[in-house]
């Protein structure tokens, strides 16, 4: 037994001292659990963060995170959860992710969301510039960047690179400020999905146009459809991964089409849309 225990508790500690973010990797929490998300002190067991089904942004099928902060004082009072040395710990510099890309739905209260890190060196770190997003009960996607220049040092002696060169906890929280302790109280609802670890080189590019084009599911599985509100003649398509290699090449010749991407890797894709006059990329996920 005393062997058994030794053998599962240097496992644990393995793992742990492995856990290390990857460019790409995404926590859309179809599993059915928080994918180590948490809150913290006692209340992360009865108060923390929950996976709800068919919440998602694609809707039935589509799972995602939901946070309740009760606002007032105690456990749970603020709009603040993290992950601790799991997949959102150790070298985002070298592992090429300057951003967060993840879709987010606030309900009850308005926040002003952030993210946090402290790195390994007891440094703190926030964003200075928060987004805000209004209660408004419908999906939206944001982008938190981790440009070093675009956070503020909360605590500790070190700077903003020396904690994305070692990060050991991420947080995301609402506050008014810059903080890691101070975070607003606040009784609001967010439900957050497909937590992506990205680089800018993938941000959505778009040109002046009349032409809205909008791809769904997203993410998808088996098909990837591509909707355009009109269009003049033919239209190239191009799929590339985020390291830019070109997984996917045709025309579109209709308002409506779809491809197949059963197939296809599990990841972030980029789906160019171009003619003469417009050129458009948006961001897809496979599953």
């Amino acid at each position: 037994m005393k062997k058994t225990l030794l053998l599962f508790t240097l496992c644990l500690l393995f793992n742990g001292l492995n856990a290390q973010v990857s460019l790409n990797q995404v926590d859309d929490f179809q599993g059915g659990t928080t994918e180590n998300w948490r809150i913290g002190g006692a209340g992360n067991a009865t108060n923390g963060p929950i996976n709800v089904a068919d919440a998602g942004p694609s809707g039935v099928g589509d799972n995602c995170l939901q946070y309740t902060s009760l606002g007032g004082g105690g456990v749970a009072s603020k709009m603040v959860f993290y992950s601790q040395n799991e997949q959102w710990s150790g070298d985002f510099i070298t592992a090429g992710v300057n951003e967060i890309n993840l879709d987010v739905n606030v309900q009850t209260s308005a926040l002003n969301l952030r993210v946090a890190m402290q790195g390994t060196n007891g440094t703190r770190i926030c964003s200075t510039n928060a987004i805000s997003l209004p209660a408004n009960g419908t999906w939206s996607n944001i982008t938190l960047s981790l440009d070093p220049a675009d956070f503020t040092i909360v605590g500790g002696g070190g700077d903003a690179a020396s904690v994305l060169a070692d990060v050991s906890i991420l947080r995301i929280l609402s506050s008014a400020t810059p903080t890691w302790t101070s975070v607003d109280a606040v009784a609001a609802i967010i439900q957050v999905d497909n937590i992506l670890a990205s680089t800018s080189l993938s941000n959505d590019e778009f040109s002046i146009s009349n032409t809205e084009i909008t791809i769904s599911p997203n993410p998808g599985r088996n098909k990837l459809n591509i909707k355009l509100s009109n269009t003049d003649g033919e239209m190239n398509l191009e799929v590339y991964d985020v390291l830019g290699k070109r997984v996917y090449k045709g025309l579109i010749t209709q308002l409506e089409s779809s491809i197949n991407v059963t197939n296809w890797k599990s990841g972030v894709y980029l789906v160019r849309i171009s003619n003469n006059e417009i050129i458009q990329t948006k961001r897809f996920i496979k599953q």
